[in-house]
């Protein structure tokens, strides 16, 4: 009899990890509605138009910028003062990319004398308002692969059949 239920019980096992992989999440983020894999170890925290990510002293958050137009690069310039940048940092590298179906624009900066400090903003527009997926504070080297998962796992209502498909950008 027992000899029976090894080959079961060993099927069973052998589906557990598949059983439990995670579900993307739900996010309501201002007019943005989104899915996306959140970093495993990170808290979040759901303000309504900003969502944040932490994890110890690092953040990412994402957040609803509002109407800005449908020109990305306009957009984000006109905003990234809004949202921590400022004259004492510099833009080390841009590259543009698609979330599913929809434009994207990902910016690092740095501070413009020592090269250091790094962040990094991805800008989509959905509709013509500005979803910001960005590195609020913390050592970027210590939160680059989760934002980069993060990013990576990001799909919109009209493109979910996109979600996890290669979305995402390393800097240089």
């Amino acid at each position: 009899m027992m000899k029976r239920c090894i080959p079961v019980i060993l099927a069973i096992l052998a589906l557990l990890p598949a059983c439990s992989k995670q579900e993307p999440t739900l996010l309501k983020i201002g007019d943005h509605t989104i899915t996306a894999f959140l970093p495993e170890g990170w808290e979040h925290f759901n303000y309504g138009e900003r969502h944040q990510l932490r994890r110890d002293f690092a953040r990412i958050s994402l957040d609803d910028l509002g109407l800005q137009g449908s020109d990305l690069d306009r957009a984000a310039a006109r905003v990234m003062p809004k949202i921590g940048e400022n004259d004492r940092r510099s833009v080390a590298s841009r590259q543009a990319f698609l979330i599913g179906d929809k434009d994207a624009l990902a910016i690092d900066t740095w501070d413009t004398f020592s090269h250091e400090y790094r962040k990094r903003y991805v800008f989509v527009i959905d509709g013509r308002s500005l979803l910001a997926i960005y590195t609020m504070q913390g050592d970027f080297s210590e939160m680059e692969a989760a934002f980069e998962e993060l990013v990576a796992s990001v799909a919109f209502p009209d493109s979910l059949d996109q979600a996890g498909s290669g979305n995402g950008v390393s800097g240089n």
